[in-house]
């Protein structure tokens, strides 16, 4: 079965999941660090998702443009992005430009994890944290039921789920 995620009310059912990206369709781009659309009320992009606790293919929209510039840092062109954190823990590993084989972009849709008087505003601000990982750390830490495999606990599991990069939000917290 598929589910398509367009509102905040959709995206919901996996907020705070572990998501991998199969599939980045950008329906904007990012010039000179600015996100410029198609048109107006048009999505910024779409993604397919495989998500860690549901069976069902997810494609979701995405229609900030903070969130969609992580996306398109991660799959596009590697470079800091207005409003966030950006920490990087494998340099040597990361393609600079842009998503390389190896490697693989995960992320998380939440509105539980905003700073203090942030959350007041929430409604407005970017929902994504976007990471970039190994190719195949996805699987090695899910099982078939696409639940976090017990057996991979601490070192073993960090190690396995360890982001080469993450963009996160500033008005999140880290």
């Amino acid at each position: 079965m598929e589910r398509t995620l367009l509102n905040d009310n959709q995206w919901s059912s996996i907020d705070g999941q572990l998501c991998l990206v199969t599939t980045f369709t950008p329906m904007a781009t990012v010039q000179d660090g600015s996100v410029v659309a198609m048109s107006a009320g048009t999505p910024y992009a779409s993604v397919h998702l495989r998500c860690e606790r549901s069976a069902d293919d997810i494609t979701g929209f995405i229609s900030h443009k903070t969130d969609f510039a992580m996306l398109w840092a991660a799959f596009k062109q590697r470079t800091a992005v207005p409003g966030t954190r950006v920490e990087v823990r494998s340099l040597e590993e990361l393609d600079p430009a842009g998503i390389g084989e190896a490697e693989e972009v995960w992320l998380v849709w939440t509105r539980k994890n905003y700073r203090g008087s942030a959350r007041l505003f929430s409604m407005f601000l970017p929902r994504l944290v976007v990471m970039v990982s190994r190719k195949g750390a996805f699987e090695l830490a899910m099982d078939h039921t696409r639940q976090i495999r017990p057996e991979l606990k601490g070192e073993a599991r960090a190690m396995a789920t360890l982001p080469l990069a993450t963009w996160t939000p500033e008005v999140m917290k880290p």
